[in-house]
C-alpha cells in the first residue's frame, strides 16, 4: 500500500458511535477502548485527570500492556493498519499532553511525567520495529505522522495573502527533523522542542499572560503552548471550512441527521449558518474542554458571536444563545461521559464552555448581559470603545452573576473586550500609501514598480495596466 493510500485509509476510517454510558473497566482501558474507536485525541484528554497524580504511571504501564495486545492482533490489512494507527496516535497524543501546558494544569510531577514520557517511547519504538519487521518500513507510523504535520500545515493555508501560521511553520520544522531510520524518537523530540522552545510556552509557564486565538484550525497545538481561549463567529468559520475542508463532511452528515433545515434553505438561512458554525466550534470546544474542568470554568472558553442580525432584540438575542446552549449541551453530555469517565459525580457534566458575544452599541445589550449571565452563560461584550460602555456593562454583568449565585449556579469566566483599536486602523493604511508614495519618488517606471509590489503582496493582478 502507497504512503497516500495508508494515510487516505487512516483518515477515511469510521469512527464508532460514542454509547452512553461507557463500557470501560478502568482508566487504561477506557482510553484504549476510546482511542479503538476512532477518538484517540478524547482518549489522551481522558488522563488529564488530578486524581491521577502519583497513579499516572501506573496507568500508562497498563495501557501500553493492552495495546500491546491490539497492536499485535491479526485482521485484514486495513483492519491492522486502522487498529494500529489510532494506538499509535493515542500514544503521540498523551506524550503531546506531557511536553505541554497540560501537564501543568494537571499538576503532574516532572518526575512522574518523564517516566511516563520513557514507558511510552519505549513502546512507540518497540511498535516501529515490529512494522519494520513485518513490511520493511513502518507504514502506518509514517502515515499517523504525515497526518498530524498535515493538519499543522493546515493552518492559514488558504489564506489569499500567502501568509502562513506559527503552527504551520512549527510543523515544518518538525517535518526537516525527521530521521527515516528513528521515526519514533525524531518526531517526538522535534515535537517537545518546538513546544517548549516556543515564546508562548516559555511566557505561559512562567504565569506572564494568559493567550486566545481568533481562528479555528490547529486549536490543539497552540493549547499545548499555553493557549486558553479562542473567539469564532460566522466569518471564521467558514474561514475553517475553507482551510480544513473535511468539516464539510461533518456538515453534511449534521444536515443528513436534520433534513428539515434544507426544507425552506432561504427562510432558513440563519440557522443554517448557526448549524455550520456550531460544527466548526464543537471541535474547538473539544479543544479546551480539559481547561475549562481543570481551571474551574475559568478558562477554556470559546468566544461565540450572537447572530447581528437580531443583536439590537432582547428577545431576539436570548433565543438565539437559548438555541446554541442547549444544543451543544447536549452534543457535550455525551462528550463528557468519555472524557470524564471516572472523575467524581458532583463535577457537571454537559456544561458549555462557552461565552456569547454581546455587541454594546445599543441598549439592549444590558439587558442582554444581565439576563445571559443569571442563567450561568458567561458575556463577552465586544463593540465597546468607551469607559461609560463598559462600567454600565460590567455593572450588569455583577448583577446577573448576583442573580445565577443566589440560586447557586456555578458562574464561568466572562469579558469585556475594548475595541477602540478599530478607531485607528485606518491609520494603517494611509501610512503605508505614505510610504509607497515616498518609495517611488525617485523610480520611473512606477506603474511597472506597483504592480511588481502587488504580485509579491498576491493582490491578483495579471496586467500592469489592467485594472486592479
Amino acid at each position: 500500500m502507497s504512503r497516500v493510500d495508508m494515510a487516505s485509509l487512516i483518515r477515511g476510517a469510521p469512527r464508532e458511535e460514542l454509547r452512553v454510558p461507557p463500557d470501560s473497566l478502568d482508566h487504561a482501558d477506557h482510553v484504549l477502548r476510546t482511542a479503538l474507536k476512532g477518538y484517540p485525541e478524547l482518549a489522551a484528554d481522558h488522563l488529564l485527570n488530578p486524581s491521577l497524580r502519583g497513579r499516572f504511571t501506573e496507568v500508562i504501564g497498563s495501557l501500553v500492556r493492552r495495546a500491546k495486545l491490539e497492536f499485535l492482533k491479526p485482521g485484514s490489512p486495513e483492519e491492522v493498519a486502522v487498529r494500529r494507527a489510532r494506538i499509535y496516535d493515542v500514544l503521540m497524543e498523551i506524550a503531546f499532553n506531557l511536553y505541554g501546558m497540560e501537564k501543568e494544569w494537571m499538576g503532574l510531577s516532572d518526575e512522574e511525567a518523564s517516566e511516563a514520557e520513557r514507558m511510552i517511547v519505549e513502546a512507540l519504538r518497540e511498535f516501529e520495529e515490529v512494522e519494520r519487521g513485518e513490511r520493511g518500513s513502518p507504514e502506518v507510523l509514517e502515515a499517523v505522522i504525515r497526518l498530524k504535520i498535515e493538519d499543522m500545515k493546515k493552518v492559514m493555508a488558504g489564506d489569499p495573502r500567502g501568509r502562513k501560521g506559527m503552527v504551520a511553520y512549527m510543523g515544518e520544522r518538525i517535518e526537516e527533523s525527521l530521521d527515516g531510520e528513528n521515526l519514533t524518537e525524531s518526531f517526538l523530540e522535534a515535537v517537545k522542542r518546538e513546544i517548549r522552545s516556543n515564546v508562548y510556552y516559555v511566557m505561559s509557564k512562567l504565569g506572564m499572560c494568559r493567550f486566545g486565538n481568533d481562528y479555528a484550525i490547529g486549536l490543539r497545538w497552540l493549547r499545548r503552548l499555553g493557549y486558553v481561549q479562542v473567539s469564532t463567529n460566522p466569518v471564521l468559520a467558514a474561514i475553517a471550512y475553507r482551510d480544513d475542508p473535511s468539516l464539510w463532511d461533518r456538515f453534511k452528515e449534521y444536515l443528513r441527521r436534520h433534513p428539515e433545515l434544507l426544507e425552506n434553505p432561504e427562510a432558513r438561512a440563519d440557522e443554517l449558518a448557526m448549524a455550520g458554525t456550531m460544527i466548526a466550534l464543537w471541535p474547538n470546544m473539544e479543544v479546551f474542554r480539559p481547561i475549562f474542568f481543570l481551571k474551574d470554568y475559568m478558562d477554556g472558553m470559546i468566544s461565540y458571536q450572537l447572530n447581528p442580525n437580531v443583536a439590537a432584540s432582547v428577545e431576539g438575542s436570548l433565543r438565539d444563545a437559548y438555541e446554541i446552549y442547549t444544543r451543544t449541551e447536549e452534543y457535550f453530555r455525551t462528550y463528557d461521559s468519555y472524557l470524564l469517565w471516572g472523575w467524581p459525580l458532583h463535577v457537571e457534566r454537559g456544561r458549555p464552555n462557552i461565552v456569547f458575544k454581546v455587541a454594546g452599541h445599543s441598549p439592549a445589550a444590558i439587558k442582554i448581559t444581565a439576563e445571559l449571565e443569571a442563567r450561568g452563560m458567561g458575556t463577552n461584550n465586544t463593540v465597546v470603545y468607551t469607559v461609560a460602555q463598559e462600567a454600565r456593562l460590567i455593572l450588569a454583568k455583577f448583577e446577573g452573576m448576583a442573580r445565577a449565585v443566589k440560586l447557586g449556579i456555578k458562574v464561568t469566566r466572562n469579558y469585556e473586550t475594548n475595541m477602540g483599536g478599530r478607531l485607528e486602523d485606518h491609520l494603517r493604511e494611509t501610512i503605508a500609501a505614505q510610504f509607497v508614495r515616498k518609495a517611488l519618488e525617485g523610480v520611473e517606471d512606477k506603474e511597472g514598480e506597483l504592480f511588481k509590489l502587488a504580485k509579491a503582496l498576491n493582490v491578483p493582478v495579471e496586467e500592469p495596466r489592467g485594472t486592479w
